[in-house]
């Protein structure tokens, strides 16, 4: 296969063994049958000439990496112009084989690149390759098996509560304080937070339902399926979320919570460049990041003794019934106690649950780990 994908014609010479081991001109002959088989039965494909680069630029990058999330298109982007393609431009597809790989991932590890930059750059080869595969112009995927190194320990993240959370607090001025007081009491991702819409909130029963994620302005579903979730509202986050409907002047069920002037999406690192991280150094607290808040709020609650299925359907790690009305939808009672707690720790001078607990609110919600 030639490189532009049209089939040409490969000439080469084999061996078929010496005269001793051939005697006769029938013996070479039935030898050269068993050498040519396996191609008149149609067992084995035409080899591919085809470059990895141009692969991954005219096929893999205009067929399949549009059908990827765009967090994810703007992640391979960077591995793959930064990491992949300086290293395999100019190999031919045919050529790569898994030891070719494994040389890739030890070189990746020599100039002391951060374990999990050489994994994306691993997972992204591998995920071209097998395209590749896919495709036809190769047999097998030869990034398969792999070995990696033990990934080091990572630090965990320093837990911001209390005295310190408030630091951070009195640095953000409205509306990104409540914003931060909501990402932290809830776990939600940065994409969740600021695609909420006033529709996904109710007040009086105190639920929040992530239906929608952003990036970078950009609307799309939520990381995965487990993703779609309600959430119970603690008494400070209610409050804070009432105080900011009073101030906003969007405050149509399709509206926006928290959006920019023309009421679009905020952008995730403009926020985090412009507001978060200089209130985090301003407080004395070194580098503070969105995600970060989800660390904490997880760690919170694992401190707090809630049980992991409860911890899971909170960070939207596990299967979640959603209703159609999601004004009626049951959040466990053990659920609500639990993000009670963990605003307790948060917010020790919050205000205290003013939510009566009606069966609708505290029947208990039977899910599975996973």
């Amino acid at each position: 296969m030639l490189e532009g994908g049209q089939l040409g014609r490969l000439h080469k010479s084999v061996v078929l063994g010496s005269v001793t081991e051939l005697p006769t001109k029938r013996h070479a002959l039935t030898k050269l049958e068993e050498q040519l088989r396996p191609v008149n039965q149609g067992a084995t494909k035409p080899e591919s000439s085809t470059r990895f680069g141009m692969f991954a630029e005219s096929q893999w990058s205009v067929l399949v990496l549009p059908t990827l999330k765009l967090s994810t298109q703007h992640g391979y982007k960077n591995v793959l112009n930064k990491h992949v393609l300086p290293y395999w431009r100019e190999w031919r597809l045919r050529d790569i084989g898994k030891l070719d790989v494994q040389q890739f991932v030890a070189d990746k590890f020599r100039q002391q690149l951060g374990w999990q930059t050489v994994r994306n750059s691993w997972t992204l080869l591998s995920g071209i390759l097998e395209t590749a595969v896919e495709y036809g112009y190769l047999a097998v995927n030869p990034a398969r098996g792999v070995k990696f190194p033990q990934q080091a320990e990572r630090a965990a993240p320093a837990i911001l509560a209390g005295d310190d959370f408030g630091k951070l607090l009195n640095e953000v001025v409205e509306p990104y304080r409540t914003m931060v007081e909501l990402i932290a009491a809830t776990g939600l991702r940065i994409g969740e937070l600021l695609a909420v819409r006033w529709r996904a909130l109710d007040l009086e029963v105190g639920t929040l339902a992530v239906r929608e994620s952003v990036y970078e302005a950009k609307f799309q579903r939520p990381k995965t399926h487990k993703s779609r979730r309600t959430i119970p509202l603690g008494p400070q986050a209610v409050k804070s979320l009432k105080e900011h409907r009073e101030r906003s002047t969007r405050q149509g069920d399709d509206d926006l919570v928290f959006p920019n002037k023309a009421g679009e999406p905020l952008r995730e690192s403009k926020l985090l460049e412009r507001i978060l991280q200089p209130a985090a150094e301003r407080a004395g607290l070194g580098r503070v990041t969105w995600h970060q808040f989800r660390h904490i709020h997880s760690s919170l609650l694992d401190d707090l003794g809630v049980p992991v299925k409860i911890a899971q359907e909170q960070l939207g790690h596990a299967s979640i019934q959603t209703t159609l009305n999601i004004y009626t939808h049951v959040v466990g009672g053990s659920h609500r106690r639990a993000i009670e707690q963990l605003e307790a720790q948060l917010f020790p001078t919050g205000p205290k649950s003013s939510i009566e607990e009606t069966p609708s609110t505290t029947a208990s919600v039977s899910k599975g780990v996973s």
